[in-house]
């Protein structure tokens, strides 16, 4: 037979060879019918020819399908990349496959490693946390001088030797000692018969308490009030501590002259006011002494106070943080309330309790007639006048004792009118102690 009449097609993975196929599809189809006509050709033949014919377009389409079924895997599993637009790469279990001019090429995919750390990197890093435990273990160390128990061992005082040669020297000491606070007896040139304190925040570092005890003679602070030199003394003090208080060495003979109601030139009510307007103006406290062991409590109990003071200060700045308008109480005799209610009537209870002259049997008596103060104050808001809502609560019955000793009494109306004022009143100027 002629060439021409049995053309082979065959499709290659490059879009060229299938479209030049496509292109040569008309050309061979002429050509085969020259050759034959359809009745002369045997059916084996023709089989071949559709075949042939069609095989150019099924594979085009095929290719296609491919193609799209191929980019979607790709998208799904984000493993391999196409490098070209039109290159069908199927995929395999030991790499990737990329057919290109019938070459088969097989790349293995290999996981990533991780970068190895440079020493520069690793030395920083141990840097890092050897700092970050050298502030932990800072934090706890100073949380540790702070606490109560621990306080006292890491403050000194420090104690003018002036002191040293009055009576109460030996009861300060004593006083001093049995603690675990230090005590240093040195010259205190810029103040004269005072004691400080100092702080030791670590190791190597301590700083001076902004507070000071002045220990004075009940005549020097005499002399001094009549030279009208007490202000400026005090002033002159402050430039170096800010915190400031008095200890006024005296006797009983002494304090019976400034409680005396005479009055005169250096007379004792002239001493108080003099003190008094000290306190206000300069903000220093005082106070007499009588007994010598006296000073050296009072010595005692500034050391523990100024010890705990980081920790008060600690605890009172938490509980502010905590809500910035709550008003810090203390926790003492209060009445728990859960989530399911119980603990209300103990509550309201303890409400009544408050009142003058309500005890425990009365807050009970009221709390079993009303169980609240809603039911308290519908009842109020159902009287017709004022007079029945004052003369309300006065004839509930209040036992008193247990077993054949038992009796019983009423509220009365004294009671009865108090509270009703102190639930309906609206002015928030009355007091129930006039009524």
């Amino acid at each position: 037979m002629d060439e021409g009449c049995y053309n082979t097609y065959t499709i290659s993975d490059s879009d060229d060879s299938v479209i030049d196929e496509g292109r040569r599809t008309n050309e061979t189809s002429h050509k085969d019918n020259d050759c034959f006509s359809t009745e002369e050709e045997p059916e084996f033949f023709l089989q071949q020819k559709r075949k042939k014919l069609t095989s150019p377009e099924i594979a085009l389409q095929r290719r296609d399908n491919n193609k799209q079924k191929y980019v979607q895997t790709n998208e799904k599993n984000n493993s391999i990349e196409n490098p070209e637009p039109n290159t069908y790469v199927p995929r395999t279990e030991l790499g990737i496959y990329t057919g290109t001019n019938n070459e088969q090429v097989t790349e293995k995919i290999e996981p990533k490693r991780k970068k190895r750390a440079t020493k520069e990197e690793i030395e920083e890093r141990k840097k890092e946390e050897k700092a970050r435990k050298d502030a932990k273990k800072r934090l706890v160390e100073e949380l540790k001088r702070i606490s109560p128990k621990e306080c006292m061992k890491y403050v000194t005082v420090h104690i003018d030797i002036n002191l040293m040669n009055h009576e109460y020297s030996e009861q300060i000491v004593s006083e001093i000692e049995p603690t675990d606070a230090k005590y240093k007896i040195e010259s205190n040139s810029t103040v004269l018969n005072s004691i400080t304190w100092s702080r030791q925040i670590s190791d190597t570092v301590s700083e001076e308490e902004h507070f000071i005890l002045l220990i004075w003679e009940f005549d020097y602070v005499k002399n001094l009030i009549v030279s009208c030199q007490l202000l400026n003394k005090i002033n002159d003090i402050k430039l170096h501590k800010t915190q400031l208080s008095i200890i006024i060495d005296s006797t009983a003979d002494q304090l019976k002259k400034i409680k005396s109601k005479k009055t005169g030139k250096n007379s004792g009510p002239d001493i108080l006011n003099s003190l008094e307007q000290m306190m206000l103006n300069c903000q220093v406290s005082f106070r007499f002494v009588e007994n010598k062991k006296d000073i050296g409590l009072a010595v005692f109990y500034l050391t523990k106070s100024i010890a705990q003071k980081p920790f008060k200060l600690n605890k009172y700045k938490e509980e502010q943080d905590g809500c910035d308008w709550y008003a810090s109480g203390h926790t003492k005799n209060c009445v728990t309330v859960d989530k399911n209610g119980i603990g209300l009537t103990q509550l309201w209870r303890q409400m009544l309790s408050q009142f003058p002259l309500c005890g425990l049997e009365t807050s009970e008596a009221i709390a079993t007639a009303y169980g609240s103060p809603i039911a308290l104050l519908e009842a109020y808001d159902n009287c017709s006048s004022r007079l029945e809502g004052e003369t309300l609560l006065q004839d509930i019955p209040v036992r008193r004792g247990f077993g054949p000793l038992a009796s019983n009494r009423r509220i009365g109306p004294e009671l009865s009118k108090k509270i009703y004022t102190f639930f309906t009143d609206n002015t928030g100027c009355t007091t129930l102690s006039q009524e």
